[in-house]
């Protein structure tokens, strides 16, 4: 078995604002790289997975939360590129963006089976969608991925 540490490293960056707002965490992968973040790891860029929608202000009338479809594309993308670098014996280290970035990286985990998770952050994440007064995703994607959410989100 190799170990984690005798892995390359390997950089995702996935700038999404999809489950939050406009507010700028959407350049910190541009931002990291820019101050070497990629060479003092000694690791390799891999690239970038982008929204292929626009984001929306709108909320979904089932979910009644923000850009719903688009995550769900975004985070099947995400997880996509995740598994190709585990499945060549990488260890992603994935760059965000907002915090429902989280739900295609755990997508990619659980591909390959069970995984755990350290999660820091300055809340909890876990609202539901009821109780959502935002409709934001990046309040809960906790609950999603541990399967308290709507159904078109839920790994």
């Amino acid at each position: 078995m190799i170990l984690w540490k005798q892995r390359k490293y390997s950089v995702i960056a996935a700038p999404s604002i999809l489950g939050l707002k406009p507010t700028g965490v959407e350049l910190l992968p541009k931002a990291l790289r820019e101050e070497g973040l990629v060479e003092r790891l000694n690791a390799e860029y891999y690239g970038m997975v982008t929204p292929l929608s626009p984001y929306s202000y709108r909320r979904d009338k089932e979910t009644k939360l923000l850009n719903a479809q688009t995550i769900k594309d975004y985070s099947l993308r995400l997880a996509d590129t995740v598994n190709s670098l585990l499945h060549e014996n990488k260890f992603p280290i994935v760059l965000g963006g907002d915090c429902s970035i989280l739900i295609g990286n755990l997508l990619a985990l659980r591909r390959i089976g069970r995984y755990g998770l350290f999660f820091i952050d300055g809340h909890a994440d876990y609202y539901r969608p009821e109780e959502s007064s935002t409709g934001e995703v990046a309040d809960m994607e906790l609950a999603i991925v541990s399967g308290h959410g709507p159904d078109i989100l839920v790994i």
